[in-house]
C-alpha cells in the first residue's frame, strides 16, 4: 500500500510528467462508468461546456444490479436527523430506528452486522454493527450523494455487506478542480416537531495542482412530540408480563440530541490522477427515552436520562493513477485511521455524571483496486481489503468482552461484454478473518464458574457472483443476478456476556458459531423511457446459520445480591429479558417495484405519478422458530406531482399493513397510513450560483406509527405530525 502511494507522489512531482500533454483516448469502459470522479485535465485556452448528468450502474463497480442513488435536490429534501431516516423513501429500504437519536438502514429486512455503511469507499468504523442504540458517525446534510447497493453488487465491500451497502459521498478529499477556483455549499433547515435546528457550510479552491476542500456542520433539537403515548402498555404487558412505568403523553422524554462537526482535505490533483488526505470529525449526544427495564430503582423518582456521548476522529488518504496501459488504466489505494469512541452515563444523578459504560473502536483499514480491460469485450477490478480493529468496553454495560478482529480479502469482478445487448458479470472474493479476545474467560453475573475464551477464533469465508443482463428492447432491460456468499461472526455475536440496558435485554454470544452462507437469486427488470420509467424486481435467499437474537422468555434480575436468572419478573424496572444468539436455517423472500408515468395533458405544468411497493418475509427452515424477527411489514402506495417552471411538488401517500410475523415472543405492530407533502422552488440566480428553498409536511395525518424494525417499537413510536423548512445554496 504505502509503496503505491509512494509512486502516485513521485509521478506528480515528476516534471517529465507533468510537462506531458499528449490525450489519451477513452476506453468503452471508462465511457460506461460514472463512479469514479472525474479528473480535469486544464486547458490552455478557457473553455466552457455545458454540464451533463448521467446516471448509469457502473460496469466496473461490481455486479451492479440494483443500484440505487440519492443526489442533488432529493438529497436535500430527503435529508433526516438520521441516515436512516433520510433512506427510508427507497425501495426496499426501512429504518431501525432506537428514538428520535438512531436511525440505522434496514435493506430487504438485513440490518446491523450485515449491512455495512461506508464513507468515500472505506467503512465508517462506529459501533452502529454492534448494536441498534447506537449512531451511525456520520451527518447526512454534509453528503454529496448517497447509494444503496444490494444482491451480488456488494461482493466488493466484504461479509459485513452480505445483506447490502450504503456507500456516502462526501468530497472531504477534492478529486476535481472547482469551477472558478472556489465553490461552496451551504445548507439550512428547521424542524418544527423538536424544534431541530441545523446548519453547514463548506468550501472547496484551488489553483495549480492543488485543492482544498473545507466544511463544519451543527445540529440541535428538543424531545420529539408524538400524538398519542410513547409506551404501548398493552404490548409490554404481552411481551414481559409486567406494568410498564414512566409512560409520558404527545412527547419522548429525554429524546433531545446535538451534534457538530467537520472536515479538512487537502488534494494534488493532475490529469493523470489525484493523491490526497482528509480529517474529520464528529461528536453526538442524544438520549435512550425513558422506560427501559433495568435502568432506574425501585422507588426512584428522578426521571430517566441516560445518554450517549459519541465522537469519532477519522484520517484518510486517497490516490488514484490514471497510467499508461491499456490492459490496466487505473490504479486507486486507499488507506483510513478511524478512533470512535463513546460512553453512556445517567445525566440525572449528578451535575458532572460518570460514565456508566464507555466503548472504544480504533480501525485501521486500506483498499487497492487495479482496474484491467482487455479491449472492447473486457473490463474488470482485482482487489484487496485489510483492516484491523482494536476493540473494547468497560464500565457497569460491559456486555461483550475486548476483542482484536483482522481481516484480510482478495476479490476481482469481471464484465463481459458479449453483445452490445448482452453482457455478463462474475465476481469472487475469498477473505480471512481472526478474532482474538483480549481474555482469557468472562463471567456471567449469577453464574459462579467461568467461561474460558479461546487464544483465537479463525474463520475463512468466500463469495460467488453473477449477473446475466440483456437489452430486451431499447432501453429496457432484464436481469438475473445469483450469489453465494459467506459472512464471519461479528464480535459480539461471540462473546456477549452480559447486560445491554439500552436494548432492554441481557445478552448471551455462542462461541461455536459457524459462518453463515446466503445463496441469493433475483430477477428484475429496468425500463427508462422519457414518459414511463418502471424498475421491478423479485428475489429470494436462504441463509445456512443465519445468526440472529432470540427472545429465551427468562429474565436476568438486578435486584438480588447477586444477581440471577429466574422465569418471570414482578418488576420491569429491575429485570431484563434474556436474548440469546442463535443460528439456524433461514428463508427470505420479497419484491420492489416502482412505476412512474409522465403523461402527455398539454397543461402549464409536467405532471407526474408513481406507484410503489416493497416486501420481505423470513421464516426459519424449522417451523419451531417461527418467523424471522423485527422485519418491514409490506408497504404500498403512490405520489402524484408537477413541475412548472423552477416550481416542484408532491404528495406521497404510503400505507404500511400489520407486521403480525413479528418471530417468537416479540409483539405485533399496527398498520398505518402516512401522507408526506414535498415542495421546492430553484432559483438560478447565475450560471455558478443557485438557491434551492424547499419545505417538507411528513406524517400529516398525525398518525400513531411503530416501527417493526426496532427493538423500541413498544417504548418510543416515530414523530407525529413534522414540518420542515429549509434551503440550500451552491456557488
Amino acid at each position: 500500500m504505502l509503496y503505491f502511494l509512494g509512486r502516485f507522489y513521485c509521478f506528480f512531482l515528476n516534471p517529465v510528467f507533468a510537462s506531458d500533454q499528449n490525450a489519451r483516448t477513452n476506453t468503452a469502459a471508462d465511457n460506461r462508468s460514472n463512479t469514479e470522479q472525474p479528473i480535469v485535465i486544464v486547458p490552455q485556452e478557457p473553455v466552457r461546456l455545458e454540464t451533463i448528468t448521467i446516471e448509469a450502474a457502473s460496469s466496473t463497480s461490481a455486479p451492479a444490479e440494483p443500484v440505487q442513488k440519492l443526489e442533488n435536490r432529493e438529497l436535500r429534501i430527503r435529508t433526516g436527523e438520521t441516515l436512516g431516516k433520510t433512506l427510508e423513501r427507497e425501495m426496499g429500504v426501512s429504518n431501525l430506528s432506537f428514538g428520535p437519536g438512531v436511525g440505522q438502514p434496514v435493506i430487504r429486512g438485513m440490518s446491523g452486522p450485515r449491512v455495512r455503511i461506508m464513507q468515500n469507499g472505506m467503512g465508517t468504523h462506529d459501533l452502529s454493527a454492534l448494536s441498534p442504540d447506537l449512531a451511525v458517525a456520520f451527518e447526512s446534510m454534509l453528503a454529496d450523494s448517497i447509494t444503496v447497493l444490494r444482491g451480488p453488487a456488494t461482493l466488493r465491500y466484504g461479509g459485513n455487506a452480505i445483506g447490502g451497502m450504503v456507500d456516502i459521498q462526501h468530497q472531504r478529499i477534492p478529486v476535481k478542480m472547482p469551477q472558478n477556483g472556489i465553490a461552496g455549499r451551504m445548507d439550512f433547515r428547521y424542524n418544527h416537531n423538536s424544534a431541530d435546528k441545523s446548519g453547514m457550510v463548506g468550501f472547496d479552491a484551488g489553483k495549480g495542482m492543488f485543492a482544498i476542500h473545507v466544511d463544519y456542520f451543527r445540529r440541535a433539537s428538543n424531545n420529539t412530540h408524538i400524538p398519542g403515548t410513547a409506551l404501548d402498555e398493552g404490548a409490554i404487558r404481552e411481551q414481559f408480563q409486567v406494568e410498564p412505568s414512566t409512560n409520558s403523553s404527545k412527547v419522548i422524554r429525554n429524546s433531545h440530541s446535538s451534534s457538530q462537526g467537520g472536515s479538512i482535505g487537502l488534494s494534488m490533483i493532475g490529469k493523470h490522477g489525484h493523491l490526497g488526505g482528509s480529517y474529520h470529525e464528529v461528536v453526538r449526544n442524544y438520549g435512550i427515552p425513558p422506560g427501559v427495564p433495568g435502568h432506574n430503582s425501585i422507588g426512584a423518582t428522578e426521571q430517566e436520562a441516560f445518554r450517549t456521548k459519541m465522537s469519532q476522529r477519522r484520517y484518510d488518504l486517497d490516490g488514484q493513477w490514471n497510467t499508461y496501459w491499456q490492459f490496466l488504466p487505473k490504479i486507486r489505494a486507499k488507506l483510513s485511521y478511524v478512533d470512535y469512541s463513546h460512553k453512556e452515563f445517567d445525566s440525572s444523578t449528578s451535575d458532572s455524571p460518570s460514565s456508566l459504560t464507555r466503548f472504544k473502536n480504533n480501525v485501521w483499514e486500506s483498499r487497492l483496486e487495479m482496474n484491467h480491460q482487455r479491449g472492447e469485450w473486457l473490463d474488470g477490478i482485482f482487489g484487496l481489503q485489510w483492516q484491523n480493529r482494536s476493540f473494547s468496553a468497560t464500565g457497569v454495560e460491559t456486555f461483550t468482552p475486548a476483542a482484536d478482529i483482522d481481516s484480510l480479502g482478495f476479490f476481482i469482478t469481471e464484465t463481459v461484454f458479449i453483445t452490445d445487448r448482452l453482457d455478463l458479470e462474475l465476481g469472487a472474493r475469498i477473505e480471512h478473518q481472526t478474532t482474538a479476545p483480549k481474555d482469557d474467560e468472562i463471567r456471567l453475573a449469577g453464574v459462579q464458574a467461568a467461561l474460558p475464551l479461546p487464544n483465537k477464533l479463525n474463520h475463512l469465508t468466500y463469495s460467488l457472483a453473477a449477473s446475466l443482463n440483456y437489452e430486451i428492447l431499447p432501453q429496457m432491460t432484464l436481469y438475473l443476478n445469483w450469489q453465494r456468499a459467506q459472512r464471519a461472526p461479528d464480535v459480539q455475536e461471540l462473546f456477549a456476556s452480559g447486560p445491554h440496558f439500552s436494548t432492554r435485554s441481557f445478552e448471551i454470544g455462542r462461541l461455536d458459531l459457524n459462518a453463515e452462507q446466503t445463496n441469493h437469486y433475483e430477477l428484475g427488470l429496468r425500463l427508462t423511457r422519457d414518459q414511463v420509467s418502471i424498475h421491478a424486481n423479485g428475489y429470494y435467499k436462504s441463509i445456512q446459520d443465519f445468526i440472529y437474537l432470540e427472545n429465551q422468555g427468562t429474565f436476568f434480575n438486578l435486584s438480588p445480591d447477586p444477581p440471577r436468572f429466574q422465569l418471570t419478573c414482578a418488576d420491569l424496572r429491575n429485570c431484563l429479558p434474556v436474548f440469546g444468539y442463535q443460528a439456524n436455517t433461514a428463508n427470505f423472500a420479497g419484491y420492489e417495484a416502482q412505476i412512474t408515468a409522465h403523461p402527455r395533458l398539454g397543461l402549464p405544468f409536467s405532471p407526474y405519478l408513481t406507484a410503489f411497493s416493497d416486501y420481505v418475509r423470513g421464516w426459519f427452515q424449522n417451523d419451531t422458530f417461527g418467523d424471522v424477527p423485527r422485519l418491514p411489514p409490506l408497504r404500498f402506495g403512490g405520489e402524484i406531482g408537477f413541475q412548472w417552471t423552477h416550481w416542484r411538488g408532491g404528495l406521497r401517500y404510503t400505507h404500511a399493513l400489520s407486521q403480525n410475523k413479528p418471530g417468537n415472543l416479540e409483539t405485533d405492530t399496527p398498520s398505518y397510513h402516512r401522507l408526506d407533502l414535498d415542495l421546492s422552488y430553484d432559483w438560478n440566480m447565475s450560471e455558478h450560483k443557485k438557491i434551492l428553498f424547499f419545505a417538507k409536511l411528513s406524517n400529516m395525518t398525525n398518525t400513531t406509527i411503530r416501527n417493526s424494525t426496532s427493538f423500541l417499537r413498544n417504548f418510543a413510536p416515530e414523530p407525529g405530525f413534522s414540518a420542515v423548512m429549509g434551503m440550500s445554496a451552491t456557488f
